[in-house]
């Protein structure tokens, strides 16, 4: 408690420091005739924050709030030259004097406009962030063949991704070396991936309904939940912004995948819009390059639609609102290939699987900015989600339903001057799930309303603070007090310095979340200490990080190199553990000590204008306190590698012709689950071997309205040999799918086009 109540302490010893500084001025012009007039309605504005803003008065006065790092306001009026002027004195009061604007000399020609073009940095770091945010932009996206956000991260290092499961294929994301259930996953800054979609939901949002993406590495800001603990990545919908557009996608693969993508965008009246997206993906054709009698990967289907209503009058009453509702429907089928679902399903005649999701949510983000104080807002978010998982493995039952409600409430503002910002809100969440497994009924309510507060202190030269608490009030597993620091110093006008640390809770939805052990004969077993979730406590973990970003030019050649090192440290944690027998799969809470450690080194570089290489080197030490002991946890490669090279040909006609994209992957060996007690020829090797993983793509512009593409996934072809453990014998006791740490299928090769109408 003593640790609280210190963070309390400093957090309002921070709020309190703050000094209320205002910039008086008048401004003037003077007539032909020698008159000096005040100037009405005229916009003053500082040039370095310029979203501090006032307008003068009857009598050309004005007021603005002034803090450290303000020199230079600028006044403008329509009929004036604008003036820039430079503030020596905070506490004398200005006279600005405006000439007006010169009548055009008819014989005066004005000269073409030159456009300079440069291309946008795919990942980028937030330079004005304390935390360690990287906004990853359409540019990434369009590297590889992004058909959904899992996928997005496969040419940059902010995080993992891998293939989990020999039977469904489905991909899953790491950040930190640990699982993405710790991470929170939000679209338009509101829970999306969790719950019962904690392992599947990242593959229902499609890449071409992507505009950007914010993934944070480490304690994330307060005001989202209480769940973050490695981090969290927050995706931006393509939303219509200025004028209307059609932009279609579509995509082939030569293992039977197809796509087709619909964003338009259409204006309404009176600053209404309306954004409408589609998604249709289906794999038709049954695949098994292996032999092993399984598909590579399951017959699937998926029809997703998102419509988003859009009302924006900031500029004209401060009011923004977005409404939003989606609805989905996912199948995969797989198994043997002879399997049929029509007549085999649930029977011993041939082994099969089926995931079934259905997927309904409606969300509103409404938000007000004052007018008169651009600095100060206040917003009110709100979402339903209704997810049902129908599933069977063999003759293994599954089914799952959650409704979830959640809002929250955040007011915006500043103390004395924008140098102390801070927010304060509320929030609740409702989660009813209802779950059958093996003939077993598991139903819960979980109701969390939470208050949270977060301040963001500059006021310091080269230094910005931000420290948020939030408590939550659980009504299974209690209150929780949850505070987060995040701490960024520029040491040197190119070499910046960030530090973070902060505490996460979530509860556990153990079934949902290990859907990729149920296809083998594993039997599964719940360890209860008296919890009420599953008779299990929720998991809770420190997470402490720093990172150094050095930016730096070698001759001509521009460089930037960024370490970071983070652990995570829990305090409960609900282990999966594999370990125990060969036959059995176990949930129960750590007795002792789990962590995990991940130090990343990223070094970047920009010879020429359109060429970047990246490389970056990620070494994990994970280890949990399992039953037996402490160990290091399965599937994670303790050390990785990427290298990508990009590039395209000088931009022509407000378009690049060619763009050339390359990524190599390093995945060191990983420690697996041993299968000691299987026979001889059932059992694995303890430790996979070291690998390499390529991919490629070429892109194509037309013209500004038509790209096309192919891509090459897995270029040399590697892949795991025998990933199922007693294929010939699905119903027996060895059989195990889930013993997966590489690709399971050969180079898969694509093609699209990008078409915009």
């Amino acid at each position: 408690m003593k640790i609280y109540l210190t963070f309390l302490l400093i957090f309002t010893g921070i709020l309190v420091f703050s000094q209320h500084q205002i910039l008086k001025g008048r401004l003037l012009a003077a007539t032909e005739s020698g008159n000096i007039i005040p100037i009405n309605g005229a916009e003053v504005i500082w040039k370095e924050h310029p979203v501090m803003k006032t307008l003068t008065d009857s009598l050309g006065n004005f007021e603005i709030m002034y803090h450290a790092g303000l020199y230079n306001i600028i006044a403008s009026k329509e009929g004036f030259i604008s003036q820039e002027i430079k503030i020596d004195d905070i506490n004398k009061i200005a006279e600005i004097y405006l000439e007006p604007q010169p009548e055009k000399d008819s014989n005066v020609k004005e000269i073409e406009e030159v456009i300079i073009r440069q291309r946008a940095q795919a990942v980028k770091i937030k330079a004005n962030s304390a935390a360690l945010t990287y906004n990853i932009n359409k540019t990434e996206l369009l590297k590889a063949a992004c058909c959904n956000l899992a996928e997005s991260f496969e040419t940059n290092p902010t995080v993992d991704v891998s293939t989990n499961n020999a039977v469904t294929g489905s991909k899953q994301i790491k950040m930190l070396g640990l699982d993405q259930k710790y991470t929170s996953i939000t679209v338009e800054n509101m829970p999306e991936v969790r719950g019962l979609t904690s392992a599947s939901g990242i593959n229902f949002l499609p890449g071409t309904w992507i505009n950007s993406i914010q993934l944070t590495k480490g304690g994330s800001t307060v005001n989202n939940g209480y769940e973050a603990i490695t981090g969290q990545i927050n995706t931006e919908l393509v939303k219509f912004q200025d004028k209307n557009f059609t932009n279609l996608n579509f995509y082939a693969s030569d293992n039977a995948r197809l796509e087709f993508n619909l964003v338009n965008g259409t204006q309404l009246e009176n600053n209404w819009s309306n954004t409408s997206l589609v998604h249709l993906d289906g794999r038709l054709s049954k695949e098994d390059m292996n032999h092993d009698g399984f598909l590579d990967i399951p017959l699937s289907k998926q029809v997703n639609a998102m419509n988003i209503l859009r009302y924006d009058g900031i500029q004209k009453n401060g009011w923004g609102s977005i409404f939003a509702i989606q609805a989905l429907y996912d199948k995969q089928t797989g198994g043997n290939k002879h399997f049929r679902e029509s007549t085999d399903r649930l029977t011993q005649n041939y082994y099969g699987l089926g995931i079934e999701n259905t997927h309904f949510e409606i969300w509103n983000k409404t938000g007000y900015v004052f007018l008169n104080k651009p600095y100060q807002s206040m917003g009110l978010q709100t979402k339903f989600i209704h997810h049902n998982i129908d599933s069977y493995f063999g003759q293994r039952l599954y089914n799952g339903n959650e409704n979830s409600f959640f809002t929250n409430l955040l007011f915006e503002s500043i103390i004395g001057n924008t140098n102390h910002k801070y927010t304060i809100g509320a929030s609740y969440l409702h989660n009813a799930y209802n779950e059958d497994f093996e003939n077993t009924n598991y139903k819960r309510k979980e109701n969390v309303p939470g208050i949270f507060a977060e301040y963001t202190n500059t006021s310091f030269k080269n230094l910005t603070i931000v420290a948020g608490i939030r408590t939550d009030i659980h009504n299974l597993v209690g209150t929780q007090i949850l505070p987060r620091l995040n701490i960024k110093y520029s040491i040197l006008p190119k070499t910046t310095l960030r530090l973070a640390a902060g505490r996460g809770m979530r509860t556990a939805n153990i079934f949902a979340e290990n859907m990729q052990y149920f296809a083998s004969s594993r039997q599964v077993h719940i360890k209860s200490n008296g919890g009420d979730i599953y008779g299990l406590d929720p998991e809770i973990a420190w997470n402490y990080g720093a990172s150094l970003i050095q930016d730096l030019r070698i001759g001509n050649i521009k460089n930037t190199f960024t370490v970071d090192f983070y652990r995570t440290d829990f305090e409960k944690q609900v282990l999966v553990d594999l370990n125990k027998s060969s036959h059995e799969l176990w949930f129960y809470n750590m007795g002792g000590n789990s962590y995990s450690n991940s130090f990343q080194v990223v070094w970047d570089i920009f010879p020429i204008s359109n060429l970047e290489f990246h490389l970056a080197y990620k070494n994990y030490d994970i280890k949990a306190d399992y039953a037996d002991g402490k160990r290091q946890v399965p599937f994670t490669a303790k050390n990785r590698g990427l290298f990508t090279a990009s590039y395209s040909t000088p931009e022509t006609d407000k378009k690049r012709k060619w763009t050339f994209d390359f990524t190599l992957q390093y995945i060191g060996e990983q420690r697996l689950p041993d299968t000691y007690d299987n026979p001889v020829e059932y059992q694995r090797k303890l430790y996979s071997p070291n690998y390499a993983l390529m991919n490629a793509q070429i892109s194509r512009h037309f013209s500004d309205k038509l790209r096309a593409y192919i891509g090459v996934e897995n270029l040399g072809s590697y892949k795991q040999k025998n990933p199922i453990i007693d294929a010939e014998n699905p119903f027996g006791s060895y059989f195990d799918t889930s013993n997966v740490y590489a690709p399971t299928i050969p180079a898969m090769y694509y093609m699209g086009i990008d078409l915009k109408l």
